[in-house]
């Protein structure tokens, strides 16, 4: 409960200033940042280190991201470690992508399913759930082999299911 609060009260404050600034700049940058942080163990490793210094902790940074991101983004990287809130950077991450899409009006959809989905297909169910919620949809695909073939939706806490297994325990019902 405490690191969603925290990481509310801080993405709050950056969309506060990348609203200001560019709301999808700020975004993809920091969608970026998270993503070099999360796949390099290494940089983890030294964010979350209780005996590394602050101070070595804010070279460490500076040595990787030093002309590579925004000032604003620096200074907030460098806030969060002041404060030892660097291991929230995920969360803050996420919630502030959450807020970012509320302000365009993008819902971010997750489709399961057995096999890849051509172009064609995602063009198509990202114009059918934009019309189903009336907002521009971001599709996230994701596979899973015991799906035998369709696909889960998840938007929200909502889930549209086509898949075969689905429609097959459907039948079994009905005829049963």
């Amino acid at each position: 409960m405490l690191s969603g609060a925290l990481a509310q009260r801080y993405a709050q404050a950056l969309f506060e200033i990348a609203v200001k600034i560019s709301l999808d700049d700020f975004d993809k940058e920091f969608r970026e940042i998270t993503q070099i942080v999360e796949e390099n163990e290494e940089i983890a490793q030294v964010l979350n280190h209780p005996h590394i210094s602050l101070t070595e902790k804010k070279s460490f940074i500076d040595n990787i991201f030093e002309g590579k991101i925004s000032e604003v983004m620096h200074n907030f990287i460098f806030l969060l470690i002041d404060r030892r809130r660097q291991n929230f950077l995920k969360p803050i991450q996420q919630e502030f992508t959450r807020l970012a899409d509320e302000a365009r009006q993008i819902v971010e959809a997750k489709v399961v399913s057995a096999t890849p989905l051509s172009a064609s297909q995602k063009e198509r169910l990202k114009k059918e759930l934009a019309r189903l919620t009336g907002k521009n949809i971001r599709l996230v695909s994701e596979l899973r082999a015991d799906l035998i073939g369709g696909a889960l939706v998840h938007i929200g806490d909502r889930v549209l299911d086509g898949s075969i297994a689905s429609s097959l325990s459907r039948m079994r019902e009905k005829l049963g």
